[in-house]
């Protein structure tokens, strides 16, 4: 009876125990409080095949509304949450309506996201191609000069984009060289410039190319002006 009573009270006084622990930790948790707070945070494009491009516009962040313990909430920051935007399902160019799964946003234990703005995107995507695209010189010509006898070699560069960009990119223009106010031939080694903010690169970047040309002074003694710019 004795050994019965002890081993009881030992049960009992292990689930007690355990009661007041859970007890414990259900003070700690819920005793914070709850909140929420909204905040933008980064839009990331995840799966994307590498011979299809986005060409519109996306924006770089979405809102999310987040709901959860206070403490959690108080050290939460944007830089610690990244809203998924798959696309590793397409492989070929059109114009989808995508939805942003909130179940792909991963937060710390204890919050969730209650709201999310916007939570669809129509996305455009054109499949990578190369062009040939002609090149335009560009020089600074110093006062009272006129360029004579201009070359560029090769006339063309092979560039690689998304067709629907590179079919409307009728040139593309070299880095700007200041030739000296001194009279006879110049020659330079230039590059390409890639359309600012186009996902357009040269497909052999290392390539140089070759300008040429003659300076002579100004008959009309005009003021400086880029070669090729109308007068």
């Amino acid at each position: 009876m004795i050994g019965k009573a002890v081993g009881f009270f030992r049960t009992s006084s292990l689930q007690i125990l355990a009661v007041l622990f859970a007890l414990v930790l259900w003070a700690q948790v819920h005793g914070q409080g709850t909140g929420s707070i909204s905040m933008d945070v980064p839009l990331q494009v995840e799966g994307l095949s590498s011979g299809i491009a986005i060409v519109n516009n996306l924006p770089d962040h979405v809102r999310i509304t987040v709901s959860g313990l206070q403490a959690r909430l108080n050290t939460l920051t944007p830089g610690d949450v990244r809203v998924p935007l798959d696309m590793s399902h397409v492989s070929k160019p059109g114009v989808l309506d995508q939805a942003l799964e909130i179940s792909a946003i991963r937060l710390p234990i204890g919050l969730s996201i209650t709201k999310l703005q916007p939570d669809r995107l129509q996305v455009q995507l054109d499949r990578i191609v190369q062009r040939m695209i002609n090149v335009k010189p560009r020089i600074d010509t110093p006062q009272g000069w006129e360029v004579r006898d201009l070359q560029i070699q090769p006339l063309q560069v092979m560039l690689e984009g998304p067709e629907v960009w590179l079919e409307a990119l009728l040139e593309v223009e070299t880095t700007l060289v200041h030739p000296q106010p001194v009279e006879g031939p110049f020659r330079f080694q230039v590059s390409v410039e890639s359309p600012s903010g186009k996902a357009i690169r040269v497909v052999d970047p290392q390539k140089k190319l070759l300008l040429r040309g003659m300076l002579v002074p100004a008959a009309d003694g005009g003021r400086a002006k880029e070669a090729g710019e109308k007068r």
